[in-house]
């Protein structure tokens, strides 16, 4: 069966959750911009949002969140931030222990889109997404970078394959 094949048996609408991971953005420093272009696009495409939070880079906020997310029945969840290479960005290490599976091809697709739009500067990201399986059920989770340019560019990718994650993921 090809790509088309699959992505036409794949779930249409998904229930989702952004999770934002800003120190700032936690204080109420800054807006949460990339948090909320994610959710508009994601209720724009007929997704319902089960939960949006901001929280501090702290691994045990971002795993809380999480798991939130799943308790709430998120389907998706997206992060937005804390995927760099400073000392505060540990998105990928809370999460990536959570994987079933992770879909190293979604950071690199990203990378590459990202390579495109801002050169060389794309190699800064640690851009990843899995599957978190547990009581019969599949989360598929996309980490993206915090700035907007990431979120525009990120939200194209999970449109379009997050449905088709999801498919292979409840296999």
């Amino acid at each position: 069966m090809g790509v088309e094949e699959h992505r036409k048996k794949a779930p249409k609408r998904f229930r989702f959750a952004v999770i934002t991971v800003s120190d700032t953005a936690s204080r109420g420093e800054k807006e949460d911009g990339s948090g909320r272009f994610l959710v508009e696009e994601l209720e724009k495409a007929g997704h319902e949002r089960v939960l949006y939070k901001v929280v501090p880079d702290e691994r045990m906020g971002i795993i809380g969140a999480v798991v939130e997310a799943f308790e709430k029945g998120a389907d998706v969840v997206v992060t937005s931030g804390g995927t760099g290479i400073t000392s505060r960005d540990v998105t990928i290490e809370s999460v990536r222990p959570l994987f079933d599976k992770e879909l190293t091809g979604f950071g690199e697709v990203f990378r590459l889109l990202s390579y495109e739009e801002i050169g060389t500067a794309a190699v800064m990201t640690r851009a990843t997404a899995g599957i978190i399986r547990s009581s019969g059920r599949a989360m598929a989770v996309f980490c993206l970078p915090g700035s907007l340019g990431a979120a525009k560019t990120g939200i194209k990718i999970i449109l379009r394959e997050a449905g088709h994650v999801l498919k292979h993921g409840r296999e």
